[in-house]
């Protein structure tokens, strides 16, 4: 078995230079980039880290996707380059940068959920919502994120 951890282009996967050894141990290196674009292409717009494992033996792989953290997928559903206030930004007064709305929230927090392997959502969603209140300038629903953990 052959464990191969890269960090791609979601969606736009690339394996290059891994083809030629993914080709040598017997697997097709574009059904695998193909089958990683199509896992992938949810969190379009963002770097994800990928586990292809390579069971030469049986001739079968498979391909695990670390979902991006939850400040990227905020950027995302935002549309934030960055999440930081400028220190322009600060001196006119500005403090947010983005308002989530409760369904972006729990957007997240399914994401999440799959990663942890977790079933109970709320739970999830107070650990996406606590990070979030991590994050400068992010409201939910406009609110403050701690304001809205009191309340679940």
């Amino acid at each position: 078995m052959e464990k191969i951890t890269l960090v791609v282009d979601a969606g736009k996967a690339s394996l290059g230079q891994l083809s030629n050894r993914i080709n040598s141990l017997g697997f097709n290196s574009n059904e695998i980039q193909k089958e990683i674009n199509e896992k992938t292409k949810e969190f379009s717009g963002l770097r994800v880290e990928v586990t292809i494992t390579l069971d030469e033996k049986n001739k079968k792989y498979e391909i695990k996707v670390k979902p991006p953290s939850v400040a990227d997928l905020v950027k995302k559903e935002l549309k934030l380059e960055l999440i930081k206030i400028s220190e322009e930004d600060k001196a006119k007064g500005k403090t947010t940068l983005g308002n989530l709305t409760m369904e972006q929230v729990k957007k997240i927090a399914k994401i999440k959920a799959e990663q942890l392997g977790e079933t109970d959502i709320n739970k999830v969603l107070k650990m996406v919502i606590s990070s979030i209140d991590t994050l400068p300038g992010i409201l939910i629903e406009g609110k403050k994120p701690k304001e809205l953990l009191k309340n679940l």
